[in-house]
């Protein structure tokens, strides 16, 4: 039975376990809080999950975010913090708190980095991918023999592992990509890395404040992509390792595919579609229309508007062209008439900007409403389907 001294000992002997324990939950909790609950895909987005279809470098902070994020519901953070509470101690313990910390976020940022290249139209996150990475770890440990490793914790950790691994493959849904991505770089970090021949005792608040600092340093470098290469997109240099073809979707792994349920991926396309362009443009043209009628001098915002005019006729022809499938055509129909009715709205912008007429002005405003409409309609028909198909 877990009592509460219990818990206390267990917080205070494993303290960077603990403080990423709090840390999931507290997480997961804030999700219903703030948001729309956990398995909402815009709150799961808010809250770090990664976008695969987001190939630029802005993509990699949520490498590290989408690991502390279940986008999956109760049972997928629960299955994925009892795993961290029983296997991830005595990794603390032989490493102590930063190399813990450092080898549990890279694992996890490994396997989104393993997702992030080699699929496309998924909302990916949870923490299987660290989960893997301490399994793999131990893996390592066995190779170089660590002598606290007994056996009576390594032969439960290679059950755990088999296991783990053949639910993989058999489960659909499942994170290929992330899991085996954060297997291995477990294996491969527990190699390199080196661990103590004696347990490593720690200070309860000296621990939680390295898990944190480790943690924001590790994060803040991931940033640091988006800020300094600008000269090459994430695309680019992924091309120039031979890995362009599986970025863009034009080669796929097999092993990497498989129970991928092709409804589920339509919707993610649409809802990324949704999300990382339509929204974005919708915003950017109220802002500009907002800027340039106050404005003597439009040229700015005119510029901007007849940029984003550009993208929105790329974006209709990307949908209108776009493969669907019979349970998402609904769907894919009214993103195609939302960005229409944008592309409208935008070219009504345009006019009004240039001539400053009032009469304009109130066209593109009707314009706008018919947006809205659509945009809500858009929403309502995806709660729907959400509901029909339990997504």
């Amino acid at each position: 039975m877990i009592t509460e001294s219990s818990w206390k000992q267990y917080v205070k002997r494993y303290p960077a376990t603990s403080t990423i324990i709090f840390a999931l939950i507290m997480i997961h909790i804030l999700a219903f809080v703030v948001g729309n609950g956990a398995t909402d895909f815009e709150t799961a987005r808010q809250f770090g999950a990664l976008l695969s279809n987001n190939k630029e470098w802005s993509e990699f902070p949520y490498l590290l975010t989408s690991n502390y994020q279940h986008i999956g519901g109760i049972l997928h953070v629960v299955s994925n913090l009892i795993a961290i509470v029983i296997i991830a101690p005595f990794i603390e313990r032989i490493f102590g708190t930063i190399l813990f910390v450092i080898l549990f976020n890279l694992t996890g940022i490994f396997g989104s980095l393993v997702t992030l290249l080699f699929t496309s139209d998924l909302t990916s996150s949870g923490a299987s991918g660290s989960v893997f990475g301490l399994l793999g770890i131990y893996i390592a440990l066995m190779v170089k023999q660590h002598p606290l490793l007994t056996k009576e914790i390594s032969y439960p950790i290679i059950g755990i592992t088999v296991i783990n691994i053949i639910s993989t493959f058999l489960i659909p849904g499942i994170s290929i990509t992330g899991h085996l991505g954060g297997l291995f770089a477990g294996m491969l970090l527990g190699m390199w890395f080196p661990a103590s021949k004696v347990f490593i005792k720690e200070g309860l608040f000296t621990s939680f404040f390295k898990t944190i600092v480790t943690t924001i340093i590790i994060f803040a470098i991931l940033l640091v992509p988006q800020n300094v290469i600008k000269s090459h997109s994430f695309v680019e240099v992924a091309t120039q390792v031979g890995l362009g073809d599986y970025v863009t979707g034009k080669k796929k792994v097999a092993l990497f595919n498989l129970h991928r349920d092709p409804v589920l991926d339509e919707l993610n396309w649409l809802i990324d579609q949704y999300n990382e362009k339509s929204v974005a443009l919708y915003n950017s043209l109220v802002e500009n229309y907002n800027n340039g009628i106050n404005q003597t001098d439009t040229t700015a915002q005119l510029k901007t508007i007849s940029e984003k005019i550009k993208i929105l006729e790329e974006n209709i022809e990307i949908i209108r062209n776009h493969p669907n499938i019979d349970e998402t055509e609904a769907l894919q129909n009214q993103l195609l008439k939302m960005n229409e009715s944008l592309l409208e709205a935008a070219q009504q912008a345009q006019k009004t900007l240039e001539s400053m007429n009032y009469l304009e002005g109130n066209e593109f405003l009707t314009k706008m409403n018919e947006v809205e409409d659509d945009y809500n309609q858009f929403n309502e028909m995806l709660a729907e389907f959400r509901d029909d198909y339990e997504y």
